[in-house]
């Protein structure tokens, strides 16, 4: 099935409004404010409003016949001048996170969720079809957003260590009640034409509130914020150390590039699944296989050291001590000989 990509970026040009009416073979409507599909990619409608200075939404209510990629483009600095999006996903089951950069997001959390994005960031939605499809869009200034209540919080949060290459500069926070409350009343603004802005606006300005009081409560964390977008990729990268259990692993950034993420949040993110840096739980789990084959099997500590690819058996029984509190040698002593060949063979 074919997949449409629909590219848009600020949601205060008309111009980019009008492109994407006409990329979608849409009809503008209601003062070139509404765009209503009627055509092959799918029905509803995308509306949008400006609704103070410095804030602006956009609210799509659809039900599309084809898988459709919404592509928010990256504005340069200067342009976006720190200005942000707040993406409201009220349909997760039609709706994917599919990127943020380039961070491809696999997994698909069913949940109905908020995700703040400076509009300096790619983003990709991937839109599935013969489902409803509601998402509210907010560009927001970074003036508007200063004079809000928790901007603080999220300042602290974008300026702390999001600098760092390739991290992933996103806020994400779950639908309060009140916030499922204020979508829903959002999203029945799109079935009535002659409503205006300032009648949307204590509404809108409610739910940006919610969101950043939500996040302002407590410290936003971004190790356990983001860990279930990485978690795949992290068990990944383990894998990839357990088929190296018996040889040198590759280097951290062919793993990383491997499993498409950044040394730096490789690191974080490892630590935070399994307790241990990447090094320290690959050399726990080398050292548990040593134990275990010399319990099992009638190998000698050179026949061992060989066999999980070591060149001198004195690094290995010094690295196996450290592990275990004794040496190798010690621990076949306490096992009986075992006669006949291991099915393991040695490493050549």
């Amino acid at each position: 099935m074919k997949c449409y990509s629909i590219r848009v970026n600020s949601i205060d040009r008309e111009a980019v409004f009008n492109q994407l009416a006409l990329e979608t073979g849409s009809v503008l409507e209601d003062s070139n404010t509404l765009i209503r599909f009627a055509a092959d990619i799918g029905r509803g409608q995308v509306k949008e409003w400006h609704l103070e200075a410095g804030l602006y939404m956009r609210i799509w209510d659809l039900c599309l016949t084809k898988p459709v990629e919404l592509i928010k483009e990256a504005l340069p600095v200067y342009v976006t001048n720190n200005g942000f999006s707040l993406l409201c996903i009220a349909t997760p089951q039609s709706i994917d996170l599919k990127s943020i950069n380039q961070h491809q997001q696999f997994n698909k959390v069913r949940e109905k969720r908020s995700a703040l994005v400076p509009d300096s960031e790619n983003v990709v939605l991937q839109f599935h079809p013969h489902w409803p499809v509601q998402l509210i869009e907010f560009s927001i200034s970074s003036y508007w957003l200063k004079q809000q209540p928790g901007y603080l919080s999220v300042a602290r949060y974008f300026e702390d260590g999001i600098a760092d290459e390739n991290a992933m500069p996103v806020l994400i926070g779950s639908f309060s009640t009140k916030a499922d409350s204020l979508v829903a009343s959002i999203m029945d603004c799109t079935g009535e034409k002659k409503i205006e802005a300032g009648q949307i606006v204590p509404v809108a300005s409610a739910l940006i509130k919610d969101f950043l009081h939500a996040v302002s409560r407590v410290e936003p964390e971004k190790n356990s914020n983001h860990l279930e977008l990485y978690y795949e990729k992290i068990k990944d990268a383990e894998r990839i150390l357990m088929n190296h259990l018996q040889q040198s692993p590759p280097r951290m950034g062919m793993i990383a590039k491997m499993v498409a993420l950044s040394e730096s949040t490789l690191k974080r993110y490892f630590k935070l699944v399994y307790g241990k840096s990447v090094y320290e739980y690959y050399l726990t789990r080398k050292m548990e296989m040593a134990r275990a084959l010399l319990i099992e099997h009638s190998y000698s500590v050179n026949e061992m050291a060989e066999l999980m690819g070591y060149e001198k058996v004195s690094h290995f029984i010094e690295i196996f001590k450290k592990h275990h509190g004794c040496s190798p040698g010690a621990i076949k002593k306490k096992q009986p000989e075992l006669s006949g060949h291991s099915r393991f063979p040695l490493a050549h």
